[in-house]
């Protein structure tokens, strides 16, 4: 995918988006984590989670949003589940995989949380930094902060547990 950046103008990061100052709006916004959550549920009904979702590892095709780079995924159920080195993005991690713990679908949420974020303020969230969104970005819909925020949750069993329930509450159901 590093040389189709490159060589292929039909295929595009949305980090170099965000780079280049191209603005996504937010119903462009809304559809590219709506499918992101897609596949996440797809791969985590075949056991799979994802590790690493952050605006790098999706890329925008003329079909739509690629959730790629599944390089550090890991069984769910699987022997290594909990433990594990912590690997990925820091600033996308959920902290359950920072510190190395059980990882999980709703892991996959946060970083899929922490991309919306992203996506909507420019930069990625802080730990705890859910609280701050409604003086960052006043014009979200306060429905969509409290899902972003309900995505953000630093332990896992008070986050939305799953992409299904997470595209659901951001009005983008699967």
């Amino acid at each position: 995918i590093g040389q189709c950046r490159r060589d292929c103008p039909n295929f595009r990061a949305i980090e170099d988006r965000l780079r280049d100052g191209s603005p996504l709006d937010d119903d462009e916004t809304l559809r590219i984590a709506g499918e992101v959550a897609a596949g996440l549920a797809h791969a985590h009904e075949q056991g799979i989670v994802h590790r690493d979702v952050k605006p790098a590892n999706i890329i925008l095709g003329d079909e739509g949003v690629i959730l790629v780079d599944f390089g550090v995924a890991r069984a769910l159920g699987g022997e290594q589940e909990e433990g594990t080195i912590a690997v990925g993005t820091p600033r996308f991690m959920a902290p359950e995989v920072l510190a190395g713990g059980t990882v999980s679908a709703a892991s996959d949420v946060y970083s899929l949380a922490a991309t919306l974020w992203t996506l909507l303020i420019g930069s990625p969230p802080r730990y705890g930094d859910a609280l701050k969104l409604e003086k960052l970005a006043p014009a979200i819909d306060p429905e969509l902060r409290a899902a972003i925020a309900s995505g953000l949750e630093l332990l896992p069993e008070e986050r939305i547990s799953s992409a299904a329930a997470f595209a659901e509450a951001i009005g983008a159901p699967l």
